[in-house]
């Protein structure tokens, strides 16, 4: 166990095998509604927050919650405990040390700075933030990435890491969320503090800062998600319109074809001398005539002219 002394608050910092000592920690009269949230400690399956404002002046707050989820395996997650009143603050299994951007030196003197333990529960949330902002940073990278490969070149796998990059936000607002529901029950359980401080305000605006990004990458995510069903859309409809056309224009040979494979007792065409070169130039003139009435109507244009303009997209980026 690591006890930081502050000004008129501690906080104890205790490994996962140390229930005993953190028993010891919690009030008698908070004891009774915490005992069942307490005894299943440690869970690493739900997330429990409970404010307990049964005795004036001394309200608590307690709980367990995932600060760390891993975006492929549902079971890789980090859950800490904590017991919070006024002037103790208690956390199991609590680690910052496994972000990145997290500098120790830089939390203890905002801890220093604290006035009590709400205030400084606060700066280990804004903390927890901060490493969220890190991970974001990373993901905007691969949003943008995927945005100029999805211009392009469209292909299946990019539906795939469309719909991975959307996973991976979900568990990011999964756990900002956790963080954003933490900072408003502190600000509930301890309601007559006011909250005006620099650094409980740092992290309530870094709160809304990530959740701000969250919905902007959120809407970027959707809008790509729209783009690509529009795209499988239209290349469905020129399928469509492609087998419509040929078709359309092989409907004259497929009716002379019929009728040359016929067998009836009398066929006076066999008596032609041109009959072959007769049927071809007449199967010829349908078909270009159908081909003349197909375009006049506009029914071609859009299949060559897409195609054109595609190779020529293509080949202004090289």
């Amino acid at each position: 166990m690591k006890i930081f002394y502050g000004k008129g608050w501690n906080w104890h910092r205790l490994g996962p095998q140390e229930k005993t000592k953190a028993l010891e920690l919690i009030q008698t009269h908070h004891w009774p509604e915490c005992q069942k949230w307490f005894l299943g400690v440690p869970s690493e399956n739900i997330n429990c927050l409970e404010i307990n404002v049964a005795s004036n002046e001394c309200e608590a707050l307690y709980g367990s919650l995932i600060y760390q989820q891993d975006a492929e395996e549902e079971h890789n997650r980090s859950v800490f405990h904590f017991y919070l009143t006024k002037d103790c603050l208690f956390t199991m299994n609590f680690d910052l040390s496994v972000f990145e951007g997290v500098h120790p030196k830089q939390v203890e003197h905002q801890l220093n700075r604290c006035k009590d333990a709400p205030e400084a529960f606060l700066v280990l949330v804004g903390e927890l933030v901060n490493a969220y902002f890190v991970e974001l940073e990373q993901f905007e990278n691969n949003l943008r990435t995927l945005k100029w490969k999805f211009y392009h070149d469209n292909n299946k796998s990019i539906i795939e890491a469309i719909h991975k990059l959307r996973h991976e936000l979900l568990i990011m607002k999964s756990l900002v969320m956790t963080m954003k529901k933490l900072a408003m029950a502190v600000k509930e359980a301890f309601v007559s503090k006011h909250f005006d401080g620099i650094e409980q305000c740092r992290t309530l605006y870094k709160i809304d800062r990530v959740i701000t990004l969250i919905k902007d990458y959120a809407n970027d995510i959707n809008y790509l998600l729209h783009s690509e069903e529009v795209v499988t859309s239209h290349r469905g409809n020129e399928i469509f319109k492609a087998l419509t056309i040929f078709t359309t224009l092989f409907t004259p040979v497929t009716a002379f074809g019929a009728l040359w494979g016929m067998n009836f007792k009398y066929m006076p065409e066999l008596s032609f001398k041109y009959g072959y070169l007769y049927s071809l130039v007449l199967i010829g003139f349908s078909t270009v005539m159908v081909y003349l009435y197909l375009k006049k109507k506009g029914w071609t244009g859009d299949l060559l002219k897409d195609k054109k303009k595609y190779m020529k997209r293509k080949s202004s980026f090289k």
